[in-house]
């Protein structure tokens, strides 16, 4: 009976270490799984004429127009493990350009103060993209919503999915293509050519109602609302495409 005992007393001893060494071990995962972040803010010195951001695997990107010649680049990156990212950045030509860094497992925020003179081109895989105030712009984004406001120069944006907005637009032309997603356009100036292209989602473009305009909209399925000036020989050429959605083109 003795024996019968000691080896029940052994039993139990065995799984509450082992209990414990699954505990052990369970915090060192969960540690190295934790997400953190750290700031990696910069100040670019130099005069700066454009802006290059892309093969940005994730995160969200913001650009408003700064004070001076250079730029002022806040950045929060997420990562694991102990050993911190060292994000980069280097202008050449004028031209400013960034490094993430880091592997895989991480990511990095963005927050550009740039001169309102400076060419914009922003492209990342997943996150929001807005841009605000600068000379020109070309967004790609893979999955996440993308707006631009008060853009002088041309405009580009592509999105697989997500919402495109652009406001207070006055630049003579932009070209947008949406996978998925609804895609809205207002001017303040009319433009000289405007194309918007939409798989799946409304498309609403917004221009200055003297005109005229020469207009070219389809909509495999989905309503037409033109209510602008249309004339065949028109300068400002806006051309609408959508396979599923609703088209409305009008003044502001």
């Amino acid at each position: 009976m003795a024996s019968h005992t000691t080896s029940l007393v052994r039993t139990a001893l065995g799984a509450t270490a082992l209990a414990g060494v699954l505990l052990v071990s369970g915090c060192s995962f969960a540690e190295e799984g934790r997400m953190r972040t750290a700031s990696a803010d910069a100040t670019v010195a130099g005069a700066v004429t454009a802006v290059e951001l892309t093969g940005v695997r994730r995160g969200s990107v913001e650009v408003t127009p700064g004070s001076g010649p250079g730029v002022v680049v806040h950045r929060t990156v997420h990562y694991r493990g102990d050993r911190t990212p060292t994000p980069g950045q280097q202008v050449s030509h004028g031209v400013l350009t960034f490094s993430e860094g880091c592997a895989d497992t991480c990511w990095t925020d963005y927050r550009l103060e740039v001169p309102a003179s400076a060419k914009v081109k922003v492209g990342n895989s997943s996150g929001r993209i807005t841009v605000t105030g600068v000379a020109a712009a070309e967004l790609d984004s893979d999955s996440g919503d993308v707006r631009a406001e008060r853009i002088a120069g041309p405009l580009k944006v592509r999105t697989s999915s997500g919402d495109i907005t652009g406001t207070a637009l006055n630049g003579p032309e932009a070209e947008v293509r949406s996978g998925s997603g609804n895609a809205t356009l207002g001017f303040t100036r009319a433009p000289d050519s405007v194309s918007v292209t939409a798989t799946s989602g409304d498309v609403t473009l917004k221009v200055p109602g003297a005109g005229p305009y020469r207009v070219d909209a389809s909509s495999t399925s989905g309503d037409r609302d033109i209510t602008v000036p249309v004339a065949p020989e028109a300068r400002a050429a806006l051309a609408v495409r959508t396979t599923s959605g609703d088209i409305r083109v009008s003044a502001p």
